[in-house]
Order: C-alpha cells, then structure tokens, then sequence
C-alpha cells in the first residue's frame, strides 16, 4: 500500500468530480484569509465542526493541497470501508468511546501524523472532536496539541510546524443553495510554546487550547449562551437587515451576512450582561411574535422585506410566468430523485447534522445517472453539439428552478401578507416584530456610550 502523503493522481480525478457538484449545491462558496496559509510550512488545518461531511468537503473543494484527514475510528470498523477511506486519504484516531483497549492504537496514527508533516502535507483535525447542531464552539480535545508538540519534539519537521484556525459558516445547514463561508485565521506558532512545553506539558497543551479557541471563535459564529441559544439565533436572522443598515453594510455583499450576524450576536451577549432582565424581557416579545406568525401562517423570510405594492406583485408574478418554462425544464429533470431523496434524508437520518451530508453524496450520485439517462433518451432528439448543450443544461436548469422555487414559496407568503390578511392582522404582526427591532435597537446603542 501506498504512503498516504504520496500525490493522487485518483484523487484528484475524483475531487474534480465532487467539485463540481459541491459548487452547484452552494449557492456561493466565500473564502477569505487564504494569505494566512503559508506555502513553505508543514501545517495543522483545525476547523470547527458543525455539518458533518460537509465541513471536510469544504476545505477539500477549496484548497488545492491534499489535505489528510483524521477521523472517528469508528468508521473504520467496515473491512469494506477502509481502502476506500484511505483512498480518501483518511485516517482513524481513537477515542474513549471506541473502546478503552483501542486507545493505544493512537500512537501508530500519531506517528503516521509526524511522517505526513515531515514530507510538507498538510493535515486537519477536527479540534472539538465530534459535530455539533449549534452554532457554538464545543470544547476543544488534546489531538491537536498532543500531535502538533509530538511533532515538533521529534526533530526532523526541518521547518516550523503552524496551526491554521478555520471557521466555517453556513447560512442554512441543510437547505441547498445556501451560502458557504471559510475563514482562514492567522497561523498559531507551535515553537511559541515549546519551551512551555518542557517546563510542563500539559499546562503547555492547555495554554495551546485556549490561545486556538482564542483564534478560531472570532472566525464563526460562535453562540455561547446555550440556554438561550434559540433566542439568538432567532435575532441573529431577525435583526439582519437592521444590522447591516446600522453598520453600513452593503446587502448584497454576501460577507457581510456573516460579519452583521457576528456583530447581532456580540451585542446580544454585551445587552445581556449590562441588564439581567434584557434576554427575559426579550423571549417574551420573541415568543409573542412567533405566535402571531405561526397563527397567520407567515414567515420571517416575508415579513424582513417591504409591503408589496400592487405594481411589484403583478411584475414580480409576470417574472414568475416569463421563466415558469426554465423552471419547468430544471424541475422535470430533478423533482424525481430530489423528493425522494429529501423523504429519505428527513425520515432515515436521525442526526439532523448529518443530512445535508447524505443528500450531498446520494444526490450528486443520483443527479448524475438522471443526466446520463436523460442524455440517452431526450438526448437523442438533440442533433451534434446540441446534445453538450443539453447536457450542461440539466443541472444548471436545476439550481436556476430550485432558487426560483424557493423564491416563488416567499413571494406567495409575501402576498398573503400583503393581500390576504386583514389589515389589523397584518399592522399587529409587523408591530409585534418592529417592537422586537425596536427593544434591541435600544439596547445596544447603550454598549458604545
């Protein structure tokens, strides 16, 4: 068997498959502080987890290194499985859970860790260990300090050894056509710490922890109040338009999601501590509100833009009608495999972290035999080059309907709020929620007085 850090030509060929198809999932994939990355380095990739699969992927479709992954053991329980992960340049490493007696198997995983960092290829761990369906920073586990000191104690690294924080953010988990953010934050020095390190290792490794946390939560978005956890999350996305207004924001700068969301959730945190009644006060406006929506059957998506106007509806419906044959053409060649894969997704895979992740790998597998089969029967009333055009325009037709779907769901929602409610329904729903806006518009300009 091959050295694992060797170049894969395989790999490669596969990756430029799952590229593609990890592109047309995103509806935009941003990727910022690739500068932090040193080319010269033997490097520590250690991102956050919260998307399973998803989050690997994200770095594998945006580097061009071939990055080595450590993973759960368990995975590699299958005899099956194991060429296949290794092919995927995967490698196990142990915990508790996968058994007491297993946990001395680390030591071979480490020292493989050394070699790969010995010949410049870069390695990722996932530093808290397992995923998680919060956007908040677990508690971050020894692997990467253990290895990264383990490393640097061998000798032979020739140059020194950088951790790269990451942070990854999706605007919506699981939903296709949402927005990927990676974050590449300034590289931590492991030779900072060395001498730490020999006056007293594991102060060292907890030094190292806390300096990586330091550096990694500023990158995502990072909720610490898990007890009001559902509450943030509701401002965060309820408070975005207010947000980008008051800080200048750019709307359509897709960055700048991710940065007003930041600065909700910061001010949020600041309103809590200056005021121990601001969260109380604040999940009782939220969870009158929600009320109100639910009641009316209107969502958030509707009520953070403007009231239609009689004009908009009928050149927005007009719009809807000019592209219903587009929409049509990419919804016969995917509604298929896309419902039921979802029914499957939705209804087999208990962790809800995980079923982006399956529909991703099923889909793209799915998605591809309908193009092929499409080919070789629609295909044929195509002559010559009209067949490539063809076949390019299957699944490009797919994201154009999904995101015109998608927009069709808001714009419904959009006039029943405009034109189906009754006007003192719809003034005490869009006050409730102004009145929100309003309490956290007040409480947060007192942080900067």
């Amino acid at each position: 068997m091959g050295k694992i850090y060797r170049y894969s030509i395989g790999y490669d060929m596969v990756r430029g498959f799952v590229k593609t198809a990890h592109r047309l999932f995103y509806r935009k994939v941003i990727v910022t502080g690739k500068e932090n990355i040193p080319k010269d380095k033997p490097i520590i990739f250690a991102p956050n987890h919260q998307n399973a699969l998803m989050d690997p992927l994200a770095l594998v479709c945006t580097l061009p290194s071939q990055i080595i992954y450590l993973a759960r053991a368990d995975i590699f329980k299958s005899a099956t499985n194991r060429p296949f992960l290794r092919f995927l340049k995967i490698i196990p490493v142990y915990r508790i859970r996968d058994g007491v007696e297993n946990l001395g198997k680390n030591e071979k995983t480490f020292r493989q860790t050394i070699e790969i960092l010995r010949h410049n290829t870069p390695l990722c761990l996932f530093p808290e260990a397992r995923h998680t369906d919060k956007r908040t920073l677990l508690p971050l586990k020894k692997a990467v300090p253990r290895i990264a000191f383990q490393a640097e104690e061998s000798g032979g690294l020739g140059k020194d050894l950088v951790i790269i924080p990451v942070g990854i953010y999706y605007s919506n988990y699981q939903e296709p056509q949402s927005i990927l953010q990676i974050n590449y934050g300034k590289p931590l020095q492991i030779n900072e710490f060395l001498s730490s390190y020999r006056e007293n290792p594991q102060r060292a490794q907890l030094e190292f922890r806390d300096a990586l946390r330091a550096k990694l939560s500023p990158l995502m978005i990072d909720i610490r109040d898990t007890e009001h956890y559902e509450l943030y999350e509701t401002i965060r996305r309820l408070y975005r338009t207010t947000m980008l207004k008051e800080e200048n924001l750019l709307p359509d700068v897709w960055e700048n999601l991710f940065r007003a969301d930041q600065l909700t959730i910061q001010k949020l945190e600041t309103a809590a501590k200056e005021d121990n009644s601001f969260l109380q006060l604040l999940t009782d406006k939220v969870q009158k509100y929600e009320r109100l929506q639910h009641k009316q059957k209107i969502k958030e998506d509707a009520l953070n833009k403007n009231l239609l106007t009689p004009a908009q509806a009928i050149f927005t419906a007009v719009g809807f009608l000019l592209t219903s044959p587009v929409i049509a053409f990419g919804w016969l060649h995917h509604a298929l495999p896309h419902y039921l894969l979802k029914n499957h997704v939705n209804n087999k895979i208990e962790d809800s972290q995980m079923r982006s992740s399956f529909y991703f790998v099923l889909g793209m597998l799915a998605f591809s035999a309908m193009y092929v089969v499409g080919l070789l029967t629609l295909g044929r009333l195509f002559p010559g080059w009209w067949k490539v055009l063809y076949l390019i325009a299957m699944p490009l037709s797919g994201v154009f309907a999904y995101r015109l779907i998608r927009r069709w769901k808001i714009f419904r929602n959009r006039l029943r709020l405009r034109f189906g409610l009754p006007k003192e329904k719809q003034k005490l729903l869009l006050d409730s929620r102004q009145e929100i806006i309003s309490f956290c518009q007040k409480a947060f300009p007192a942080q900067s007085q």
